[in-house]
């Protein structure tokens, strides 16, 4: 570091005004030759300020500073009435036009000097702007705010806050900052604010201020700007550099400026960190839980100034997945699973490096199955207690076997899910909230259509077991009955395999391929359809479809090769295949927005199978403005005596709870029921809605 001072060494006032001080020599030139990191939050800033401050901005420059600057556009009247009604991409383009007419206009205004100076310094990555807009309840205000924060190599931090803009009025108005050092009691309660708002509008997580990157073709006019050689020296990374300088110039990880969040994902992460970074975020699929969370990171990150992020996914395409968002937020991700000797060296090098400070950030995302190992729990044991953990569908982190390799050294803890609750598994349930804390935020299927997903209209295909399946489920109950006596118990390994056997009575009914040929012979128009289907009817489907009714169709489960599932993706979404066949390996992380209609051939009563694939199906996609499901719900034969009712009322018990999740969020909810409710009042079950025990009423 080329600066001989910190900023504990120089003598800083508590309070400065433009009447008493002169703010740019007695605060602005030490801080900044002291420090290597300047973040500013100002109404307006003109570069004529930095003819001012021109040396200490060289000093800057020449300590590896970095700086970055949120600040407001200079809109006129014209201006705001252009982006005041536009979507993003219209606010976008205007803001462009504007920074690149106010560019142009420095270019005339400005000695060539102090042009060049300002351009030289966005070249090499030292000044970078964003500008803010506010929206929401301040939407036609201004951002007018005027605080920063600078930070030496050795981590002291000061902030001041005040009426002072950045410009050369600012030094001739009456204005006045208070400022505040890191090594003060006052600190915590004046200062830290400041440091975690900034990383709030940094990181465009303000709900009430867009924060907008400055354009390509507004940085490219500005870099024409250089004339000559830079007014400064250029320190690199060889040795000369003190080491905490070095760090402080390191990439960091961010929220790409092509992100807008939500309001209810900025709400999201605003309530797990109130938490104290715990928690669970129920979020329905095609809601952003992926977005979320790397930006919940980005904004831990800003408030702790180093991350080590470990991701957890239940599959491998999963983990590819997390990674390309990953990368775009900033991070480096190290994909850990397959064959140990793939990853384990690296981890450690990760590790040791994140150990002894010669890294920032580490970012590492793995299966389930690789977290749950030895080799790694021993490889990421080094991290440190501020890690953070993301889980996501948590719900598969909640096995008696993992839940042996809980990390409870790890701070901070974040489980993602649409259906957090482990089916017939209360102890697994009870063990992730224990681990990760309570649910902080719910967004239901409900808040999510005509937000970020597709409204639908919802068909209930009523169709009856055989006499011979009601024979099989009947005698089945019967030993389930028989086993819950001996055990007690729903963690039972034989009333499992039961429960399994009378759930695939259901799944594989022998009506439901007749029902759904009936179906698509009146229209054979179809078209990015879905067919789920049980394990024990997904070929006999798989056959009638392509060959009983000369749809192209293909079959997707988890034993086609990776590149093989890739290509048949593609052809669904081009429309080269009319239809996918598929059983669980659609149920999570498999994105295919453009399908139009769902069949449902497998019985599910687990909310979480369900619920994913209603969501898969509901993804918005160009030209697609609503969905259709077909849900084929098993019902006892129509000939049972009064007894035989009674007893098998736990059949369709068990099938409304699926069809009454499904028609209250439906566009044809009244319809839906109109299918069912005979049925229903048949069998004497009008209050499947009534929150029993639906599989073992």
């Amino acid at each position: 570091m080329t600066g001989k001072h910190t900023l504990r060494s120089i003598s800083i006032p508590s309070y400065l005004d433009t009447s008493t001080n002169d703010l740019v020599d007695e605060f602005f030139s030490p801080a900044l030759a002291a420090a290597v990191r300047y973040d500013r939050g100002v109404g307006f800033f003109s570069s004529g300020w930095m003819r001012i401050a021109s040396q200490e901005l060289a000093a800057f420059a020449e300590n590896g500073g970095r700086a970055r600057w949120v600040t407001s556009p200079i809109l006129s009247p014209e201006d705001w009435l252009a982006i005041k009604e536009g979507t993003e991409a219209r606010i976008s383009g205007e803001l462009d036009k504007i920074a690149l007419r106010d560019i142009n206009r420095l270019a005339d205004t400005l000695d060539r000097d102090t042009l060049s100076a300002l351009a030289w310094m966005v070249a090499d990555g030292i000044l970078n702007f964003r500008l803010a807009v506010p929206r929401n309840k301040l939407e036609n205000g201004d951002f007018h705010d005027k605080f920063g924060i600078l930070t030496d190599a050795e981590g002291n931090t000061v902030t001041f806050n005040g009426s002072y803009n950045d410009s050369i009025q600012g030094t001739r108005n009456y204005e006045s900052i208070k400022v505040f050092r890191s090594w003060d009691p006052s600190f915590d309660q004046f200062g830290k604010p400041d440091i975690a708002r900034f990383a709030r509008l940094w990181g465009n997580m303000d709900p009430n201020v867009r924060v907008y990157n400055v354009s390509e073709a507004a940085l490219a006019r500005i870099l024409e700007l250089r004339d000559g050689d830079r007014p400064y020296a250029r320190n690199q990374d060889d040795g000369r550099l003190n080491e905490n300088v070095r760090r402080a110039r390191m990439v960091h990880p961010f929220v790409p400026g092509d992100i807008a969040l939500r309001d209810y994902q900025n709400q999201a992460i605003q309530n797990w960190f109130d938490a104290d970074c715990r928690g669970l975020l129920e979020m329905a699929t095609g809601s952003g839980k992926t977005i979320t969370a790397l930006s919940a990171t980005v904004r831990l990150f800003e408030q702790r100034e180093r991350i080590a992020l470990i991701i957890a996914a239940p599959y491998q395409h999963l983990v590819d997945q997390w990674a390309r968002e990953a990368t775009r937020f900033g991070y480096k991700p190290l994909k850990a699973y397959g064959p140990k000797s793939s990853w384990i060296d690296e981890l450690r090098h990760k590790t040791i490096s994140y150990k002894f400070r010669d890294i920032e950030t580490v970012c590492v995302i793995t299966t389930y199955a690789t977290f749950s190992t030895e080799a790694f729990q021993n490889g990421i044991s080094e991290l440190g207690a501020d890690s953070v953990i993301v889980a996501d569908e948590v719900h598969h982190m909640g096995s008696g076997q993992r839940r042996e390799y809980y990390p409870n050294w790890i701070d901070y803890r974040l489980a993602l899910s649409a259906t957090p609750e482990r089916w017939f598994d209360p102890a697994g349930t009870a063990a992730l909230r224990q681990y990760f804390g309570a649910t902080v935020f719910q967004f239901s299927l409900s808040d999510a259509i005509g937000t970020c997903l597709t409204p639908y209209y919802y068909f209930p295909v009523p169709v009856e077991l055989t006499t011979d399946e009601m024979s099989e489920y009947k005698e089945i109950s019967s030993k389930i009955g028989r086993q819950l006596a001996i055990c007690q118990s729903l963690d039972d390994d034989r009333l499992g395999m039961l429960l399994i056997k009378r759930a695939n009575i259901l799944n594989n009914a022998q009506s439901k391929l007749p029902a759904l040929a009936n179906i698509l012979r009146k229209d054979l128009s179809v078209q990015h359809s879905l067919f789920y289907c049980s394990p024990g009817n997904i070929d006999a489907v798989a056959i009638e479809l392509a060959f009983g009714l000369r749809l192209r169709v293909h079959r997707f489960t988890a034993v086609e090769p990776p590149k093989i599932r890739e290509k048949i993706l593609r052809e669904f979404s081009s429309g080269e295949l009319q239809g996918l066949v598929a059983m669980k390996c659609l149920d999570e992380g498999v994105d295919v927005p453009a399908t139009r209609t769902a069949y449902i051939l497998a019985s599910s009563s687990n909310p979480r199978e369900f619920i994913q694939r209603r969501g898969r199906v509901l993804r918005k996609f160009p030209g697609k403005f609503h969905a259709s499901i077909y849900d084929f719900i098993t019902i006892p034969p129509n000939d049972l005596d009064e007894v035989q009712r009674f007893s098998e009322r736990a059949i369709l018990r068990r099938e409304l709870r699926r069809f009454a999740e499904f028609a209250d969020s439906a566009m044809n909810t009244m319809a839906a029921y109109e299918v069912i409710w005979d049925i229903a009042s048949k069998y004497d079950v009008l209050d499947f809605k009534g929150g029993v025990d639906y599989e073992h009423a």
